[in-house]
């Protein structure tokens, strides 16, 4: 007959054998397994028993049950034999750390998304289980204050979100270093990196800047005259940032031109006069419905 007992570090089994003499228990053995062995042990009275030792270590990530038989033979003829199962349960420990899918991720987003917007949601899996593989997201600490303003992390799903607002004219790309960590004993935190590309979109006005106007004008100023030097500014960019300017119909084209002197979104405007009359110059940026007009006084 086989009973349980416990002894720290070790698991002891006893058995029983009511005959006596060369009758009585002689030995134990062990199923064949590649972790565990027998530690037989002799009390005072002679009588035996077995201690279960781990002899190599466990995972519970590989296994995470185990069964072997536990024999005990007398010395009688015939030999006879008693069997006991064993079964071994492994408890996880926290013996690994969460990993994220990947360690960059490149995402794009539109400048001044809305609050709430999803700019995406981060995974970390853990090969342990309960709390040891209940994971937690956070920024780390090489997350800069301004990210922390525009953006939010969601602890429990791993979501980003957009938080404040979004410009494209202030930083074209930002850079998100979040952690994940689990809430077992002696949790060690992963990392991983964010970079969110912001997309431009036309909400700049062109800028209309007279950096030098010419007034008042004698009536006879040859053509090819400078009126006025007008510079012309987009903070948007690419086409967003390009701005065509042109006199109205409905004005004085007939009298005035828009040389664009430099690419770099700047232009001249050169005033040609032949007439008597007070006129001005309107200059129309219709890429953002923006204009502005020079006024000029002729002089006889």
């Amino acid at each position: 007959t086989l009973g349980w007992g416990e002894l720290q570090g070790s698991t002891s089994k006893s058995a029983q054998d009511l005959d006596v003499g060369s009758n009585s228990l002689r030995s134990y053995l062990l199923s064949v397994n590649e972790h565990f062995v027998l530690d037989i042990q002799t009390r005072s009275d002679g009588s035996k028993f077995a201690e279960l030792v781990l002899e190599s270590p466990l995972d519970r990530e590989q296994q995470n049950t185990h069964q072997v038989v536990l024999t005990a033979v007398d010395g009688g003829s015939p030999e006879r034999s008693g069997t006991a199962q064993i079964n071994i349960t492994v408890l996880d420990a926290n013996d690994n750390a969460p990993v994220f899918d990947q360690s960059f991720y490149r995402v794009r987003l539109v400048e001044n998304a809305p609050k709430g917007t999803v700019v995406i949601k981060l995974n970390a899996s853990d090969l342990d289980e309960g709390p040891n593989a209940d994971i937690t997201y956070s920024f780390s600490g090489h997350a800069p204050i301004k990210v922390r303003e525009l953006f939010s992390v969601d602890s429990r799903t791993g979501e980003i979100r957009v938080k404040g607002v979004v410009d494209y004219e202030k930083a074209r790309m930002h850079e998100i270093y979040v952690q994940a960590k689990d809430k077992g004993p002696s949790a060690v935190a992963v990392h991983c990196k964010v970079l969110v590309n912001i997309l431009d979109v036309n909400d700049n006005l062109p800028e209309v800047i007279l950096t030098s106007v010419s007034t008042p004008v004698q009536e006879d100023a040859p053509p090819g005259t400078v009126i006025a030097v007008i510079s012309v500014m987009d903070k948007d960019s690419g086409e967003n940032g390009n701005v065509d300017c042109e006199i109205p119909h409905h004005s004085s084209e007939d009298y005035f031109a828009l040389p664009v002197v430099f690419e770099h979104r700047q232009s001249i405007a050169v005033c040609f006069v032949d007439i008597n009359r007070n006129t001005y110059l309107l200059l129309i940026c219709p890429a953002a419905f923006h204009s502005t007009g020079v006024w000029l006084r002729l002089l006889t």
